[in-house]
């Protein structure tokens, strides 16, 4: 019995530059796609008006030396309920002073948006419950990450803002931070 054997492909210099060229097309086509689906999916706009703010930034640090002056904690807690178009949430907001009592606020509104997506953000009035807990309900287009902010006055005029990062799973009745 024989065994045929092939003779060895030489690599001659045509061959070495179709190999390099297709390697190089390979990661420019990888590249392409990437390059598109970034600038399809996040037009790069957090801020309007970023220069303006950006001017103004000394008075955002004057207003967080005051909130941080009144000594306050605040903390976020939902429960979310999955729905055919969205979610559900439920919102438990407590402030309390230095000192462990509730804190008053006028007129506090819990903010949710999303990170990397613009239209999906929902806006909600909140209402005390007493003992410094303030509720609120509203649905959201999707789970997923979601930063929350309190934006309130303290009734001295003081702005209080506290903002938290959630994640609001895509499965029923989850208690959350």
């Amino acid at each position: 019995m024989s065994i045929e054997t092939s003779p060895p492909k030489i690599w001659t210099g045509r061959r070495i530059l179709v190999g390099l060229g297709a390697f190089f097309l390979t990661v420019f086509a990888a590249n392409g796609v990437m390059v598109f689906y970034a600038l399809s999916t996040f037009d790069g706009v957090e801020t309007d008006d970023a220069y303006r703010k950006g001017r103004a930034y000394n008075h955002v640090l004057e207003a967080d030396a005051a909130q941080t002056a009144l000594g306050w904690t605040a903390s976020i807690e939902t429960k979310s309920s999955v729905l055919t178009d969205g979610v559900s949430i439920y919102a438990t907001v407590t402030v309390l002073t230095s000192d462990g009592k509730p804190a008053p606020l006028k007129d506090p509104v819990l903010t949710f948006w999303r990170p990397t997506v613009q239209g999906m953000d929902a806006q909600i009035e909140i209402i005390a419950a007493g003992d410094g807990s303030y509720q609120g309900a509203v649905r959201l287009a999707q789970p997923g990450n979601w930063i929350v902010r309190l934006n309130a006055e303290t009734f001295d005029g003081t702005p209080y803002v506290h903002e938290d990062r959630l994640f609001i799973s895509p499965t029923a009745d989850e208690g959350l931070r």
